[in-house]
């Protein structure tokens, strides 16, 4: 996701909008001193640098991203470009204690094969936390009839190329089931939404992948002009896509 305009990604409301829920899942797992992580969909590195405070300088955080550009290597941090939709992850079998991987942009065409990579990598009684955002139909509380219609029509276009044409997410919708089949016994499921109001950074950050995606949405530049301006208007109040996170725990023989 990018400004607008610019093109460059804004670090500060990515990481208000979509990492919160992954933190909070961290904060479950007690990460500990010394522990390896393996980061899919490393992003900016924000969650990044959260990882390697907490594994400290006798662990390590594997962060991989599509684009690394955002991502430095340190004493602590390895840093790997890859591609989920068809290149394997780095690490041995059994070798990380955690492995996060928030939402990518776009659906996986073959998930239960990523899914099948992470898990062979987590050692047995290791930790994995899925993150994405789901096929939450859209919800206008404050505004005219025609501006209604108009959010809903845009916001379905827009979860529809950033999440996939299927509308299951990423991990898709029965992720916890997939990973209960491929020896994830406990399995824990956490959503959330918020109630953005015109001019917050919600709206906003829905203003600016609007107009980033603007050659795609395949809707006439009026409406979307009309839709980045709602965007702006403090009378405006609608519900934010649901953003899901899953942990589960590999089985110790």
């Amino acid at each position: 996701m990018t400004t607008t305009h610019s093109g460059q990604l804004r670090p500060a409301r990515l990481r208000e909008l979509l990492d919160p829920i992954i933190r909070q899942q961290l904060d479950r797992l007690d990460i500990q001193p010394g522990q390896r992580v393996l980061e899919i969909g490393a992003g900016g590195g924000e969650v990044t640098a959260d990882l390697a405070r907490l594994v400290g300088p006798r662990g390590r955080v594997t962060a991989v991203d599509k684009d690394t550009s955002y991502l430095n290597p340190t004493s602590v941090i390895d840093v790997y470009q890859r591609d989920l939709n068809g290149d394997d992850l780095p690490g041995e079998p059994d070798s990380f204690d955690v492995v996060v991987a928030r939402w990518q942009h776009g659906a996986l065409p073959h998930p239960a094969a990523a899914l099948e990579q992470m898990i062979a990598r987590l050692r047995p009684g290791g930790w994995l936390v899925l993150a994405d955002i789901t096929d939450t139909p859209p919800r206008v509380f404050r505004a005219t009839e025609d501006d209604t219609r108009l959010i809903h029509t845009v916001m379905r276009r827009v979860y529809r190329i950033i999440a996939g044409l299927d509308g299951g997410g990423t991990w898709t919708t029965d992720a916890p089931a997939l990973l209960v089949v491929k020896g994830m016994p406990q399995v824990c499921t956490h959503a959330s939404t918020e109630t953005w109001t015109g001019g917050g950074p919600g709206c906003q950050l829905l203003a600016d992948v609007i107009d980033h995606l603007r050659p795609a949405l395949a809707a006439p530049d009026t409406d979307l002009d009309r839709f980045i301006a709602l965007m702006a208007d403090p009378h405006v109040l609608l519900g934010s896509y649901e953003r899901r996170a899953v942990h589960a725990r590999k089985a110790t023989p």
